[in-house]
């Protein structure tokens, strides 16, 4: 007699061919992935509803920016002692009312704490010799991998204040006549005298272009644009005796005007 209050296990169809199990471990594997989890949270969790194409595209935008931000070098490991810090490329020029969200930038590996470091242990240093050191270091650095450090930068490196940074690159300056590779020193963002004084110096020296840039750690864009500036005040210092007027005709501000007046030679 047959007991029909029996339930009988539903036979089970699924395809357990190797391929078919080799292609489950391959979704399972894939969906650990960042980009398959992005994927999921836009469909099913954020309410997204603008099709699984322009999801798509968005994922790969984000992963695309995700991975420009961390990763420094395509086949290198951080070393003990390093870290990624994000800099402004060199070709990345400043902008009036340009913020920082919106400029250029780029990772660069910088060396916290490295075999020199260790070294100088061996004997007593100052404190501001150790730091003056560091600025050396890590702008070169960064300049090295074609981007720049601002004063700001290293003021948040060295857990100080920019007004101590500001002063540690006119003592770095004034100890070794060479200006650190900061953003403010290659693409004139602070609007100082020494670099165009030697720039100008060298220029009516008549040093050309390539060597200034040797002689200075100065990109040749910007080398450029002091000699352009320099002689479109030279030119127009004799006709004009209002430097506010000058001022208007360049675009520069009245105390870069009388910058390069100053620099203008007795004999011109």
């Amino acid at each position: 007699m047959i007991n029909h209050s029996l339930k009988f296990i539903n036979r089970d169809t699924r395809d357990q061919s190797k391929e078919s199990i080799t292609l489950k471990r391959y979704h399972r594997i894939k969906g650990k992935s960042l980009k398959t989890i992005l994927m999921d949270r836009f469909i099913n969790n954020y309410g997204y509803d603008k099709g699984i194409v322009t999801a798509h595209a968005i994922v790969n935008d984000i992963l695309a920016l995700i991975e420009q931000y961390y990763r420094y070098t395509d086949n290198s490991f951080l070393k003990p002692g390093q870290m990624v810090w994000h800099a402004v490329p060199i070709n990345e020029y400043p902008q009036r009312a340009k913020p920082i969200s919106q400029t250029r930038r780029k990772p660069v590996v910088l060396d916290i704490i490295s075999e020199k470091d260790i070294e100088h242990l061996k004997k007593p240093l100052h404190h501001r010799e150790i730091r003056l050191k560091k600025a050396e270091c890590w702008t070169h650095q960064a300049y090295d991998q074609e981007a720049l450090l601002t004063q700001l930068d290293l003021a948040v490196l060295f857990g100080v204040n920019e007004n101590t940074v500001r002063e540690y690159i006119k003592e770095y300056y004034s100890l070794y006549q060479k200006p650190l590779p900061t953003r403010g020193n290659i693409q004139d963002l602070s609007g100082g005298q020494t670099h165009k004084k030697d720039i100008i110096t060298m220029y009516l020296k008549g040093y050309l272009v390539p060597t200034i840039c040797q002689r200075t750690n100065y990109s040749k864009e910007a080398v450029e644009r002091y000699i352009r500036d320099f002689e479109a005040i030279r030119l127009l210092d004799p006709k004009f005796e209002d430097i506010q007027t000058i001022s208007l005709i360049t675009r520069l501000s009245k105390s870069v005007v009388q910058q390069y007046i100053n620099l203008i030679p007795p004999d011109n």
